[in-house]
């Protein structure tokens, strides 16, 4: 059957199921939304199962919309059934022990069903869909308002569809005339990925027309113009990468590398509206930006999820935290379950840009000295100080007195914990889960003018991809990137991307779209081993685990209960 007669097939059964549709909008309206301290996102009241009452009253209509944003996710504990933990696991960057933490399917090549998400992220899109089919029935109370919530409606469905196809490849297209209801088997054919591409960007577009550059403080969380620039420019940086660039038939480099340039000189009235977060006080303004908001000074962020604050026994918080005793008594409280490997550790440079090298004496001697500042906010190793103790990561020691219920790598996570959170204290911090921030942007020109025109020639933009990366890494004070041509810079970013953009599940789909990921990814993974020898600390680099990842595996498979309810689908090759 062809995609239009199918299409027409399904506009049938939306017509004839209309007071169905009706019922689910109202029971979608009454869905708790996204917990928030602004006014925008409340708890809908009970609303009457009738179609004008939903989308002939304002109010109505508003909590609707609203509701959009329910089906963002925040990416902590993205995946487990048991102290959750995020992708990071599943990539090179840490390890999470227990099958119950979700990622060890995924290290053993099992990914059926697996971070899937296609119910959440298509009834996103349903969501946006039926709210966009109603628009001329809202009584907006302006026109400004009516462009404003419609543009929010483009951006979040291009958002939800674009974590689908990143994981699956091309997937059906499905706009306003297009609502499959839930509890219905979606038996539409997959458009190609150039196809899901293209209908993306045109959403991206509808967007920034649409949306504006800043919002006032009680808005803070909604989509903005910079939010839709900003997805824009990493879904160019996809397409063009070698994962996607034959089958997009371009090379879309420069339009990547201009689509993220338009994000770092976004103005609004006259100011700019994004800047890294830097106080000038190094690596410490590179551990805040994680925990401040626009509203105190942070003007880096893009995109990201709005939510309370939280304490220490959230998950975000209480899973990611390192566990054991403390120094002179007391228990720091959390799992340990988000370890970084020694593999992650390795590819920080040293403070002076050189490469770290086991073979050198000096580093492996004494390998936690002289490092890029940003390791020592990332990274609890042994020695540190955290929360008013000194971190105790031998063999045996207080943070790690055995492998099997402490870290398995020798480390625990420090990026994404405010040290002022603590076990047994009523202490809470925001705790956001950024989509997008300006570093990203820099990096993603960086790579894309790169590919393009090597480390030093701007192309007429103002600033070379070598510029692009020291501004990110300058904020940080960092030394400046050692990178002599075109090869040896992609590398360098390569690196640059794993660290400062490290645990905010970056680089699970950058090496997917480099095609690195069976290097990365696959085999073994490695511990740091520290052993007492008449007070002389040894340190010993040992594989501990050896994982599995094949080329096919740069595309999720089709889940077996999808194929199932649709004949149409196709697995993707490999699985």
């Amino acid at each position: 059957m062809s995609y239009e007669l199918k299409m027409t097939n399904m506009r049938c059964i939306i017509k004839t199921t209309g007071n169905l549709l009706i019922k689910v909008i109202t029971l979608i309206l009454i869905i708790t939304i996204q917990t928030s301290c602004g006014n925008y996102l409340d708890r809908a009241p009970g609303l009457p199962l009738d179609d004008e009452a939903v989308f002939t009253v304002f109010s109505n209509a508003e909590r609707y919309h609203n509701d959009i944003y329910a089906n963002l996710q925040q990416r902590f504990n993205a995946v487990g059934n048991y102290q959750p933990v995020p992708m990071a696991s599943a990539s090179d960057e840490s390890d999470s022990p227990l099958g119950s933490h979700g990622t060890q399917n995924f290290n053993m090549g099992n990914y059926d069903g697996n971070d899937a998400g296609l119910d959440n992220y298509y009834g996103g899109i349903r969501k946006a869909n039926t709210f966009l089919s109603k628009a001329s029935i809202i009584p907006f109370p302006s026109e400004a308002k009516k462009q404003q919530m419609l543009g929010e409606a483009y951006f979040l469905r291009a958002f939800y569809f674009n974590e689908i196809v990143k994981r699956f490849g091309g997937m059906p297209v499905m706009d306003e005339a297009d609502i499959i209801l839930p509890g219905q088997n979606m038996k539409l054919p997959r458009n190609t990925y150039k196809e899901c591409v293209d209908f993306i960007l045109q959403d991206l577009e509808k967007a920034i027309a649409s949306l504006p550059a800043t919002l006032t403080e009680t808005e803070y969380g909604r989509a903005t113009k910079g939010a839709a620039m900003a997805l824009k420019a990493r879904v160019l940086l996809f397409a063009a990468s070698p994962l996607w660039q034959k089958e997009m038939g371009e090379n879309l480099w420069l339009k990547a590398a201009e689509a993220a340039k338009a994000v770092i000189d976004l103005t609004d009235n006259g100011e700019k509206v994004y800047e890294l977060y830097s106080t000038g006080k190094g690596a410490d303004d590179y551990e805040q930006l994680f925990f401040l908001r626009r509203e105190v000074g942070n003007k880096e962020v893009i995109f990201y999820k709005h939510a309370s604050p939280v304490g220490f026994n959230s998950d975000e918080i209480k899973v990611w935290s390192p566990k054991g005793g403390i120094v002179g008594g007391g228990d720091l409280g959390g799992d340990g379950a988000v370890c970084p490997t020694q593999n992650f550790v390795d590819l920080f440079e040293m403070a002076d840009g050189t490469l770290f090298d086991w073979n050198n004496p000096a580093h492996a001697a004494n390998p936690y000295a002289n490092r890029d500042p940003r390791f020592y906010k990332i990274v609890l190793y042994n020695g540190t100080s955290w929360q008013g103790t000194a971190m105790d990561l031998t063999l045996g020691g207080l943070n790690r007195v055995n492998k099997r219920d402490y870290t398995r790598t020798g480390y625990y996570v420090r990026k994404y914990l405010p040290e002022g959170v603590r076990n047994n204290t009523s202490n809470t911090s925001y705790h956001n889960w950024i989509y997008s921030r300006l570093a990203e942007m820099y990096l993603n020109y960086a790579e894309a003018l790169n590919e393009t025109a090597g480390p030093d020639d701007a192309r007429g933009m103002g600033m070379t991809a070598r510029e692009a990366v020291n501004l990110v890494r300058v904020r940080s004070g960092v030394h400046t990137i050692i990178a002599a041509d075109r090869d040896e810079m992609r590398k360098k970013i390569w690196n640059e991307r794993a660290i400062e953009l490290s645990f905010e599940e970056h680089r699970w789909w950058d090496a997917r779209r480099w095609q690195k990921a069976v290097d990365w990814f696959g085999g073994s993974m490695y511990e740091m081993e520290i052993t007492k020898d008449n007070g002389q600390l040894i340190y010993e680099k040992k594989p501990f685990y050896t994982r599995v990842y094949r080329s096919y595996m740069d595309l999720y498979p089709i889940p077996t209960a999808e194929l199932r309810k649709n004949p149409l689908y196709f697995q993707n090759p490999g699985w």
